[in-house]
């Protein structure tokens, strides 16, 4: 285990994107989007004796109280689980992480990975579980998915659409909706979507990314062909849009936004025709698979109720569930971490 050095960018993203797991959240860019925000980036690696990258982890830190942190890897570590050698990556990638918890004055490093088909999430939940690890109190991602297969093409994935989103999709085509899909840096696209994104986030009464996330975004993801921005446009105004990043073949859609107000509005289907050109345009250049981020299936009652209308559009767009091991806690301050676990229950 060693920390990355900076001249690695390319070689840590060709490993990540060739990655049964790969997510856009583990990339290099990723990292740099953060820096947006009150979190900077510190990046492990984890070779083999040859020096080959065997896994990877992008931790997030971000100060606490009285000069304490708390650490956080983004749908990560990342390493092929169902190597021989997983478990030993995995062994050298926690101890790397409690380095960097020391080092950091660290009070919780908080690890998200993500399970595929071929690794579950009890697979997963038994191998942190089995290196002293915790479930954390509350999950910082969505534990439950879909994925899309898009190798297919873009035909045959509208077949199997239900037949309500079908039709939702064609009427927004009638009502006069047109698309358009942005692949560079384009910062007056990306402004409108930012708009969008900030009305949305009042309406429905969450957070969303400022501005200059998405700014940079644009600068790290679209300048390497990894962001495909779709606005859908009503009579000259963009009355919904979203946002899809690309790691290796699999794309990930990770933000939406749309407007409501207004009769004219009622049957326009923004939100339908923006996914399904972003399905079309991933099919188009050749990406194998769309991961919705996060979905709620029905008779889920451990899911939050507030997922539920979110999770009945994306499920019309089909796709496979996939289930996730949650959040787990690895403690670097046993006391701090009690008392910060006290807080959380209160705040709760």
């Amino acid at each position: 285990m060693r920390p990355a050095r900076e001249t690695e960018r390319v070689a840590w993203d060709t490993f990540v994107a060739a990655l049964p797991s790969a997510d856009p959240l583990q990339s290099w860019a990723w990292g740099e989007v953060a820096r947006t925000g009150r979190e900077r980036p510190r990046r492990i690696v984890a070779t083999d004796e040859d020096g080959t990258m065997r896994g990877v982890a992008q931790v997030l830190v971000r100060d606490a109280a009285a000069g304490r942190r708390v650490l956080y890897v983004p749908h990560g570590p990342a390493w092929d689980a169902s190597a021989p050698d997983a478990d030993a990556v995995l062994d050298a990638l926690a101890h790397g992480l409690r380095m960097v918890g020391r080092e950091e004055r660290g009070i919780v490093a908080k690890l998200d990975p993500r399970a595929t088909p071929a690794v579950s999430a009890g697979r997963l939940h038994a191998a942190l579980r089995s290196r002293d690890l915790r479930p954390a109190r509350a999950d910082l991602q969505a534990r439950t998915t879909r994925l899309i297969d898009l190798r297919p093409g873009a035909e045959a994935v509208f077949a199997g659409l239900e037949k309500d989103t079908r039709n939702l999709v064609r009427r927004s085509a009638r009502e006069g909706v047109r698309t358009r899909v942005v692949r560079d840096a384009d910062s007056a696209a990306y402004g409108t979507f930012s708009a969008l994104l900030a009305r949305t986030g009042t309406r429905a009464g969450f957070r969303v990314r400022p501005a200059a996330a998405l700014e940079a975004i644009a600068r790290q993801f679209a300048v390497a062909g990894d962001a495909y921005l779709v606005l859908a446009d009503l009579e000259g105004e963009a009355i919904a849009g979203c946002l899809a990043l690309a790691t290796g073949p699999r794309a990930f859609y990770l933000y939406a936004a749309s407007l409501r107000d207004g009769p004219r509005l009622k049957h326009a289907n923004g939100p339908y025709a923006a996914l399904w050109a972003c399905i079309q345009a991933l099919a188009a250049d050749g990406r194998e698979s769309l991961d919705l981020w996060g979905v709620v299936e029905p008779g889920d009652t451990t899911a939050d109720p507030g997922w539920s209308g979110f999770s009945l559009f994306k499920r019309g767009f089909g796709g496979i569930p996939l289930a996730h091991p949650g959040t787990f806690d690895l403690v670097l301050s046993p006391a701090w971490y009690a008392l910060r676990d006290i807080r959380e229950r209160l705040r709760r």
